[in-house]
């Protein structure tokens, strides 16, 4: 067997050693909080990656010796994240809470800590009251989860270390030089080691080694990212998705789904498309080797792709003359706070 060939068929078996322990971690990143989303997330990792580890061994095949250094990415992307149509968005909603109760909460909202403890033994006469029909509107949000991989070549020196007792080497028919290394400890001064010689001989020490030069390393970078933002853009951490979202999302299969009884209905549209939200979410996860001779393998996996929408029931209340409008939370019930507005404005 020629030495390329088994070199090869080092890598390559190097290979399935490493993509056994990612598996377990694709999969576990992949997890859903929807059922029919998780089984399906499953068969294309499962698919995508038997298709990666095919394509990295006629890779290493075809390319035999490793050509000069070059960045060129050019036909290597591989994965669903490059292209927007190729990534399939699923749609949930929120239920909102009923309206009845979303009234409750507006009106209260309006009553002093005076007014209601008079509510308790008499009516009022400066009684909160409902005026029209509230409105509930949907705000969508984006929710983006995936990973990039690259499998590239690289090289590199290594350096093995020998017993003081070697006094020469030979790797592969070649004979190699060792080199003499002397060692001191840090906290002394270089200067003071060479003034004293004495006690340099008993703080220093001696280690011998050889180096192997261009070496070939068949290296992996993975880097994971989420990324959850508004439909305008405004970018939304998890405990402030949570607060909206209260996880209690239900796929939907059309904008219908959203009618909600005893209310008018409004749909506030995504300013920032697919394909945007794509292109950003890139930005973030992108992470390639600073250094390497070819890559083969330039995989970028959407996992999860997500459009939410988030109801927010509108109230008009009047207390006098004038009416006011209260926003309630349609997902936790509560009066919406000015921070929370402030991100779906």
């Amino acid at each position: 067997m020629k030495a390329e060939e088994h070199d090869l068929g080092d890598i390559t078996f190097s290979l399935s050693a490493i993509r056994e322990p990612l598996e377990s971690g694709i999969q576990a990143s992949t997890t859903d909080r929807t059922e029919d989303v998780k089984g399906l997330g499953r068969a294309d990792e499962e698919s995508a990656s038997r298709a990666l580890e095919e394509y990295l061994a006629s890779r290493l095949q075809q390319i035999g010796e490793v050509t000069i250094e070059r960045k060129d990415l050019k036909g290597l992307k591989t994965g669903n994240g490059w292209d927007a149509s190729q990534v399939v968005e699923h749609v949930f909603k929120i239920d909102p809470v009923p309206v009845k109760r979303a009234i409750e909460v507006a009106l209260a909202s309006k009553r002093s800590w005076k007014e209601r403890l008079v509510g308790l033994f008499s009516r009022s006469h400066q009684e909160a009251k409902l005026v029209g029909m509230p409105t509930v509107e949907f705000v969508p949000i984006w929710r983006i989860k995936g990973f990039h991989e690259c499998y590239y070549l690289r090289t590199s020196n290594y350096r093995v270390n020998v017993k003081d007792d070697v006094v020469g080497v030979e790797v592969e028919g070649a004979s190699r030089d060792l080199i003499l290394e002397k060692k001191h400890r840090r906290l002394i001064p270089a200067a003071l080691l060479e003034r004293f010689h004495m006690l340099g001989s008993i703080l220093t020490s001696e280690s011998k080694y050889f180096v192997i030069s261009d070496v070939t390393e068949l290296a992996t970078k993975r880097s994971e990212s989420e990324l959850i933002m508004t439909g305008q853009g405004k970018p939304l951490t998890q405990d402030e998705e949570e607060i909206m979202t209260a996880w209690r999302s239900k796929r939907i299969f059309d904008l219908a789904d959203l009618r909600v009884r005893g209310a008018r209905l409004q749909i506030r549209e995504c300013t920032v498309t697919k394909e945007a939200l794509l292109t950003k979410f890139r930005e973030q996860v992108l992470r390639m080797p600073e250094r390497f001779k070819q890559i083969l393998s330039n995989r970028l996996q959407i996992s999860e792709l997500k459009r939410i929408y988030v109801p927010f029931i509108h109230v008009s209340v009047q207390k006098g003359l004038v009416p006011h409008e209260v926003i309630v939370n349609g997902s936790s019930g509560e009066v919406a706070d000015p921070k929370l507005l402030e991100l779906v404005e």
